[in-house]
């Protein structure tokens, strides 16, 4: 993982104020989520010292491009990867810095220092965020938002230990859905980068420029076109992963019964770009099931990683909540709920890592689990992300969402398919799994080919609603792994194939010849015409908490309320609010248990220790038909 910050001030020539670099050098060791002693600093101060480029990084010496790049009276620093290494020079020669990291293969942002100006960019995703903050003295920008927020409080106080001042408003995000629907940071003052963005300070002045995400091409009229669009997008793909060709070990790709992980699965064979798979859970998982014959298909070593088990195998054996609550803080910065599965700290592993993260931009975003495409249904589809869980806010609370819902119910008036579409890239990419993000940057090397610019570009640029249907994907699989296609999908049968309207004796025929999925019926096969009769869903802990489980929970968030934080708490989460979720609780509304939980952890620790010694595990038993 690498860290950037840069911090300029807002009168050329007067220099920072030494509390802003020494609260930056202090403050890396809480926004840093990674054992101190594995941290190497560089550092830049402009010949004036009215400008700094600091970087730390946890990465071995040698792995991806340097942590600081210099060159033409510039340095650079760059967060995640790049498709052409090459383009580290060109990122740092080029005169519009957003632009060229918008263009860029790859999935990154990018910082950027000489003299004279300092700026930086985010890609189309924004999966590898920017975040900045201004004060009266300096701008401020970096990766990581509490290292920016400690660096801006740093010079609005004078001290080199400032504490954290919580923008409780944008709180109420987090408290009814678990990640962030605007550009908003659990710090006050400090905001997120759009994507495709850039943000420079020239003489003192700041200016951010935003360029539109692609606008998508009418639906194909023929087959030849058809064929010209999945083409196009097969090789964007095969371009993202270019730069594999030469790791020294074989990728590791978390493969799943489902569609987007057989897809990175057929690019990686066609690449020929060496790989394993593996798959989390029991042998007679549908997952488990289809992952096997996939990887038994394309010839490539599959193994399964099962849940961590009490002795006798009857329970799950999970952390304490406020272990992982506190886990989940520390990688994602109080942007994500610990409801999510967030992996633990463990040492620094080069070895490129995959998963189908991401995927649903290449089907839609949010439309691929759409099933109703008429305007109100997807209006009301907008609106839900804005009124879920919202009886549990104050007024000030709902209001708060509401205006963050207006743009965007403004939008899908005129285009209710395409904000859905860039919805999912905006805030499900751009936010949540840009928070998830960092918890596998600071252990490992993720590279995600469907957030690469260039695909993200292709995907785009190709109409939403015939993404949704699942025929490209299905193409591109096609193009790359003709073998899989013979392969069933867990769950849903492909969309394009349960909607198409052909009900001919042949198609009749072949569907009954075509052998069931595992879970499904006869007739169900490897795409099945007729959509199989709902599956039950697989049982989840965190959903189906037992009497301890749920008892932490509640407790945890009764004392949240009664601390020295209940009056920031209570400006977003009341007394009618407390009552309406203990009334559904533990029966419903778990998530948003864990959601609060999350966010009344944070407002009373900040971020503590993700281990600390003491808390017990917990055993939850698993369902008798298991």
């Amino acid at each position: 993982m690498r860290v950037h910050l840069a911090v300029a001030a807002r009168r050329p020539g007067v220099p920072l104020p030494p509390a802003v670099l020494a609260a930056a050098r202090e403050g890396i060791t809480r926004a840093f989520p990674v054992p101190p002693a594995t941290v190497t600093a560089r550092e830049w101060l402009s010949a004036r010292g009215d400008a700094a480029l600091l970087s730390w990084s946890n990465e071995p010496e040698g792995h991806g491009t340097p942590v600081m790049c210099a060159g033409g009276g510039r340095v650079a620093g760059l967060t995640g990867h790049l498709a052409d290494p090459a383009d580290a020079d060109r990122l740092l020669a080029a005169p519009r810095l957003g632009e060229a990291a918008a263009h860029a293969g790859g999935c990154f942002s990018v910082f950027r220092a000489s003299d004279e100006e300092v700026g930086a960019a985010t890609g189309l995703t924004r999966a590898c965020p920017v975040f900045f903050a201004e004060t009266s003295e300096v701008h401020v920008f970096g990766s990581r938002a509490l290292l920016v927020h400690l660096a801006a409080r740093a010079a609005e106080t004078g001290s080199e230990r400032p504490g954290i001042v919580w923008d409780v408003p944008a709180l109420e995000s987090m408290v009814r859905i678990g990640y962030f629907l605007s550009d908003e940071t659990p710090f006050g003052g400090v905001g997120a980068l759009p994507p495709a963005a850039e943000i420079r300070v020239t003489a003192g002045r700041r200016t951010v420029t935003v360029a539109p995400l692609p606008g998508a091409r009418p639906r194909p009229a023929s087959r030849r076109a058809m064929r010209a669009q999945v083409n196009e997008l097969a090789d964007a793909l095969l371009a993202a992963v270019e730069p594999l060709r030469g790791t020294t070990e074989p990728v590791r790709l978390s493969l799943t019964g489902g569609r987007d992980s057989r897809l990175l699965a057929a690019l990686l064979h066609r690449a020929g770009i060496p790989f394993t798979a593996a798959t989390a859970g029991e042998d007679d998982d549908p997952d488990v099931v289809l992952a096997r014959r996939v990887a038994s298909a394309l010839g490539v070593e599959h193994r399964v990683t099962r849940p961590k088990r009490s002795e006798d195998g009857a329970d799950l054996v999970v952390p304490h909540p406020l272990t992982r609550t506190r886990n989940v803080l520390s990688a994602c910065e109080g942007m994500l709920s610990a409801y999510e599965n967030v992996p633990a700290a463990t040492r620094f592993d080069p070895v490129p890592r995959m998963s189908g993260h991401g995927g649903e931009i290449l089907r839609g975003g949010f439309l691929q689990n759409q099933e109703d495409l008429e305007p109100r249904a997807l209006r009301r589809r907008v609106d839900g992300f804005f009124t879920k869980n919202a009886d549990l806010l104050t007024r000030e609370g709902r209001e708060h969402a509401e205006i963050l819902a207006a743009p965007w119910r403004e939008r899908c008036r005129a285009d209710g398919a395409g904000t859905l579409d860039h919805f999912y890239l905006m805030y499900r990419v751009g936010r949540w799994h840009a928070a998830s993000r960092a918890s596998l940057l600071r252990t490992g090397t993720p590279v995600p080919p469907f957030l690469d610019n260039r695909v993200v570009r292709t995907a785009l640029s190709i109409d939403p609603v015939w993404r949704r249907s699942e025929e490209v994907v299905h193409g591109v699989i096609g193009v790359f792994a003709p073998r899989l296609r013979d392969v069933p999908i867990e769950g849903k049968p492909w969309r394009f194939e349960a909607e198409r309207t052909e009900t001919t004796l042949l198609d009749r025929v072949r569907r009954r010849l075509r052998p069931p999925a595992p879970g499904g019926r006869p007739g169900n096969g490897p795409g099945g015409d007729v959509p199989r009769a709902p599956a039950a869903k697989a049982w989840n802990w965190r959903l189906n908490p037992t009497g301890e489980l749920a008892e932490l929970l509640g407790t945890g968030i009764a004392d949240a309320r009664g601390e020295v934080v209940a009056e920031q708490l209570t400006g977003i989460f009341d007394e009618a609010g407390a009552a309406t979720l203990s009334a559904a609780f533990p029966a419903r509304r778990v998530d948003a248990a864990w959601h609060l939980y999350t966010v009344s952890t944070m407002l009373t620790e900040g971020f503590a220790d993700p281990a600390p010694p003491g808390l017990p595990t917990l055993r939850v038993p698993r369902p008798a038909s298991r």
